[in-house]
């Protein structure tokens, strides 16, 4: 089920649009991989925060989908994100998530972008789990 949960997520259109690619979910980590175009850049000529957030969340549900049954869902309860430097057209972007703990109700994920190894924002997502 779990499979058919992922495949679902890489071919939503949100995330085909963004170009969301090596979707990896395993024993409560994510990961996936973002190369930055110019449909990511905002008027400032960076990648939009806009894009970080929700695909600090997307890898947040892609590491939480290796945790939860067939009859479970999740819904985003609340997020932190914090951006510490720019990323440009041309990089690319790893974001990795991991299921820091799960409980019946809720579930408390650590997500991170980075560039060449650096480190350009984190996000602490806390997620309701639907039964």
């Amino acid at each position: 089920m779990q499979n058919l949960k992922l495949e679902t997520v890489k071919a939503h259109p949100y995330h085909q649009y963004l170009g969301l690619e090596d979707f990896n979910s395993k024993e409560g980590t994510g990961s996936l991989t973002l190369k930055v175009s110019d449909k990511h850049i905002n008027p400032a000529g960076v990648l939009h925060g806009g894009v970080v957030y929700s695909v600090l969340d997307v890898v947040s549900y892609v590491a939480l989908l290796s945790k939860l049954t067939a009859k479970q869902e999740a819904a985003t309860h609340d997020i932190h994100v914090s951006v510490m430097r720019p990323a440009k057209a041309g990089d690319t972007v790893s974001f990795v998530a991991q299921v820091e703990k799960l409980g019946k109700s809720l579930a408390f994920i650590t997500s991170k972008a980075k560039v060449d190894g650096k480190t350009i924002a984190t996000a602490r997502i806390t997620k309701s789990i639907i039964s």
